[in-house]
């Protein structure tokens, strides 16, 4: 929202409330909350998204009842788009070529290798991981001069390899006056072990300390070389002294390293440390990168898919590139749709035990086998009882074993909230009275339970 003027601003919150009264939390979370405002001045405003899938989406979907509740706000609006936010700015122009300080040299035989895709471009932000990607892109543009070591530190597949190399690349083509070495911590150990045995310690540390910009990646791994170690302790000491940059990482907070020298974790507080947290605490960032997957690889889930995909599985991007390469998989072996049900059989065990949450469409399912009823009469308009009861036990059960709202429910059934209200109570009310209905309705209940 940065730019927008006081009073779009407020009117953008109005906005913003009215439409997650209007579609339920479930829509809002899943495609709208991610909206970001942009004032044009007189031009009118844009609605930025972070992908270009949601960008669509929520333009096809949504974007009618946008502009109308822009247009009924603030009647002088020109135009009201719907953009993707870019992910960087301009690149500042590169300057002049500089020579290669000593032992710069051919990296092949010495650095870790980069990928070539890990970079900021390729890098998916959110809330989990805001400030380490700041601080990354600052040092990169030159905006951001840590005072000692950058450390990152969060759990595994959270993206510290992907900000650390994106770091490096984009030094190496804007900042060729500013040389980067990057290590993994067993290349860092390895090429120091093997400068011990050849007895050219003092080549490897001219060679390491020639680089203005220094990476070590997973220093947690070196919690049992204690030579390593210390040589670690001395390069950082080397290049604190001569004000140069380090970036190193980790799998927990300088203070919980285990069986990390105290002297180096000493360091590392002393410098500025940024947590990637859990994957589990953004739900916005598991879409985006499950919806870049879909787009990159042309895989044709549907957005329910993708949103079951970002509800189920929290754990880290690894899981999620592999669920989706999985799938993509299965698709090319067999065709077919890709619905709910079959990615729940497809990735059955990717998905937490204790977090299968059956979907409507499962429950639907369960509720048509059981009272012999087509499953497209499910969302008819039809109001025989012996349509109407079972798609109001579906309801009843959708209710009670998911975490969607009422909007979001009467969706799944072609129908609005007030309908689904009406299901519930009527299921709850004849339960009371009916024995047989009660047993039947906790039947499919624990079919339907993890």
């Amino acid at each position: 929202m940065a730019g927008a003027k006081p009073d779009r601003q407020v009117e953008w919150m109005r906005i913003r409330g009215r439409l997650q009264a209007e579609f339920g939390d479930g829509i809002f979370k899943s495609w709208l909350k991610p909206m970001t405002l942009l004032d044009k001045g007189a031009q009118g405003i844009a609605i930025q998204l972070p992908t270009r899938f949601m960008r669509d989406r929520v333009q096809g979907s949504y974007g009618e009842r946008i502009r109308m509740l822009w247009f009924e706000a603030d009647p002088a609006l020109s135009e009201v788009g719907f953009v993707v936010k870019p992910l960087l700015q301009d690149a500042p122009a590169r300057p002049a070529q500089r020579p290669a300080p000593a032992g710069n040299g051919s990296l092949d035989d010495f650095a870790t290798p980069f990928q070539s895709f890990l970079t900021f471009e390729n890098f998916i932000d959110g809330e989990s991981n805001a400030l380490a990607h700041g601080l990354c892109l600052g040092i990169a543009d030159g905006n951001v001069r840590p005072s000692g070591p950058l450390y990152l530190f969060g759990g595994v597949g959270l993206g510290k390899t992907h900000l650390m190399q994106a770091l490096a690349l984009r030094l190496r083509r804007d900042r060729p006056d500013r040389p980067v070495l990057y290590f993994s911590s067993d290349d860092f150990r390895q090429h120091y072990i093997d400068a011990v045995n050849a007895k050219s310690v003092a080549g490897f540390k001219s060679r390491v300390r020639s680089f203005d910009v220094l990476m070590i990646d997973d220093v947690h791994l070196l919690n049992r070389n204690a030579g390593t170690q210390d040589e670690l302790l001395h390069t950082i000491n080397a290049f604190a002294s001569r004000s140069r940059l380090m970036v190193i990482s980790g799998n927990a907070s300088p203070v919980g390293l285990e069986g990390i020298d105290e002297r180096i974790r000493s360091r590392l507080s002393t410098g500025v440390s940024a947590q990637i947290l859990p994957l589990e605490t953004d739900y916005p960032l598991r879409l985006a990168f499950l919806e870049r997957k879909a787009f990159e690889t042309t895989l044709p889930a549907p957005q329910e898919v993708l949103v079951f995909l970002a509800e189920r599985i929290t754990s880290n991007m690894r899981v999620l590139q592999g669920a989706m390469n999985r799938l993509e998989s299965h698709y090319r072996q067999f065709g077919g749709e890709i619905s709910v049900d079959r990615a729940e059989k497809v990735l059955v065990d990717l998905l937490p035990v204790n977090d299968r949450t059956p979907t409507v469409e499962a429950i639907k399912k369960l509720v048509c086998d059981r009272y012999n009823v087509r499953p497209a009469e499910m969302d008819s308009p039809r109001r025989a009882r012996a349509v109407a009861r079972p798609r109001q036990v579906a309801m009843y059960l959708a209710k009670q074993l998911t975490s969607l709202s009422l909007p979001d429910i009467g969706r799944k059934f072609g129908r609005d909230h007030s309908t689904v209200l009406y299901g519930v109570r009527k299921i709850e009310k004849l339960m009371e009275d009916d024995k047989a209905l009660e047993e039947e309705v906790e039947a499919l209940r624990r079919k339907l339970e993890p």
